[in-house]
């Protein structure tokens, strides 16, 4: 016995001294190997580890076969919780992590469904950030617009393109313009819109350039529209009995429509034609003239009114019997373009006021009470005391960079006295008198942007088949 233990320890300490020769020198350690009788203890000690078992998801086994099934054939005890290994043991546990999501329901205990969902239904399982950014895009403010499109060309046809431009939301207000050529229609309503009088290149309705202006041809065609952030929908349209229009037509040897007997009649009723659809379909008419008082245009604006179509209601289904209509009347506001100097007394102002009221007496247009000079802020000399009646009438003087007179600067260096405020002191007054009027509803119930389009075409169909334009033309023949 002691030699077996001398023995044992003799050979313990040779191991020893051969495993630090070899950490001296460099060399890789051997492995020690024990007994037989060492690795058998060793082998009855260790725990009994669970069989591995290599089973596919539950979804892609064939019908009736389970894990449990496979694990009973292997001849051992059936563990209480299949354990599936998608990788190799090597791989370490960076697998187990990664393979998290491939591990079937039936196997982590969730109970997601395998079944498709319906095309309207929503994925339960779909990410929440897809979600935060939809309705980030809807929360986002729209495009702003940088020039007009046109809603009606030259044809006199409708144009579909301008409905991607509006939004599903009833907060807007429509503002069109009606005048004759040459008298800055399209000029008011690109400073109304916002553009600076002195950048005449950014506007957004173009105006006329020297060249138009000397040959005397017109600008604008059919009706453009514009769209600002604040939701002002602006309706520029061509002028109005224009002997540009007329030239154009008979140049161009266009085929008069048959219903019209003249070329003149056709332009006449192509003109009230788009009056009247400009009276429907807007909040507010601007009517802009250049000098004071032109006949044929007051004539012009009470045949449109007659010829004005009643406002059906907001129902847009064809087949409904209904007949439910409202008379709808825009508010119309009289801009005095390029007024003069005399013109900004409060006795010009005055007179100009009631002629105004005399001859819409009659009207249902909506002509008073909204915007006005006579309220004391713009000039001191215009107020209620100094004027009796509130037409909407509205002066605008030359803009400074039109303005071709020079003043006289031998005797003194004071400005030229022009008896009124600064140009762009007066179009920022009319901006704001404007934006907040009193806006009427159009129909019986309310309209989104995009619903105001499509009521719009209808009504546009609707000026050019109506029976009273049709009547008044045939007495103009």
């Amino acid at each position: 016995m002691f030699l077996y233990d001398f023995k044992m320890s003799d050979a313990g300490d040779r191991d020893r001294g051969r495993r630090s020769r070899r950490r001296r020198g460099g060399l890789p350690e051997r492995p020690v190997t024990s007994s037989r009788k060492e690795r058998d203890y060793e082998a009855d000690s260790a725990p009994a580890k669970p069989p591995i078992i290599l089973a596919k998801p539950a979804h892609e086994q064939p019908h009736g076969g389970s894990p449990s099934s496979t694990s009973s054939s292997v001849g051992s005890k059936t563990p209480d919780k299949t354990v599936v290994m998608m990788r190799s043991r090597e791989e370490g546990r960076t697998a187990s992590t990664s393979s998290i999501s491939n591990i079937p329901a039936a196997v982590t205990g969730e109970t997601t469904s395998t079944q498709p969902l319906h095309p309207l239904q929503r994925n339960p399982s779909a990410p929440v950030l897809s979600l935060e950014s939809t309705l980030q895009n809807k929360l986002a403010a729209p495009p702003e617009m940088t020039h007009c499109v046109q809603l009606i060309d030259e044809s006199l046809q409708w144009i579909e393109n301008g409905s991607e431009l509006l939004l599903d939301q009833t907060d807007f207000f429509v503002i069109g313009v009606i005048g004759l050529q040459g008298t800055g229609k399209s000029t008011v309503m690109s400073l109304l819109a916002g553009n600076s009088p002195n950048d005449l290149a950014k506007f957004v309705f173009q105006p006329q350039d020297r060249a138009i202006r000397e040959m005397c041809e017109h600008q604008t065609v059919g009706i453009d529209m514009f769209v600002t952030g604040e939701r002002v929908i602006f309706l520029d349209s061509q002028p109005v009995l224009s002997s540009s229009v007329l030239d154009r037509l008979i140049r161009n040897d266009k085929k008069i429509p048959s219903e019209y007997s003249t070329a003149e009649n056709c332009i006449e009723m192509q003109s009230l034609q788009q009056a009247a659809f400009l009276m429907t379909v807007c909040h507010v008419v601007l009517v802009v003239q250049d000098w004071f008082i032109d006949t044929s245009l007051i004539r012009f604006l009470q045949t449109a009114e007659m010829l004005k179509p009643s406002t059906p209601s907001s129902n847009h289904d064809s087949n409904s019997s209904s007949e439910d209509t409202h008379e709808y009347s825009p508010n119309i506001v009289f801009i005095q373009n390029k007024a003069a100097r005399d013109d900004f007394s409060a006795e010009s102002y005055n007179l100009m006021q009631q002629s105004l009221l005399k001859v819409f007496e009659s009207s249902d247009l909506k002509l008073t009470g909204s915007v006005t000079m006579a309220n004391g802020k713009i000039l001191p000399g215009l107020n209620s005391k100094s004027v009796d009646t509130d037409v909407n009438l509205y002066l605008l003087p030359v803009m400074d960079s039109q303005r071709s007179d020079t003043q006289d600067t031998i005797l003194t260096l004071l400005p030229e006295y022009r008896g009124y405020p600064s140009f762009a002191t007066i179009i920022n007054r009319l901006r704001q008198q404007i934006y907040s009027m009193h806006k009427s509803p159009l129909t019986q119930s309310s309209l989104s942007e995009k619903n105001w389009f499509h009521y719009a075409a209808r009504i546009w169909d609707s000026v050019k088949k109506s029976q009273l334009m049709s009547e008044y033309n045939r007495l103009l023949n």
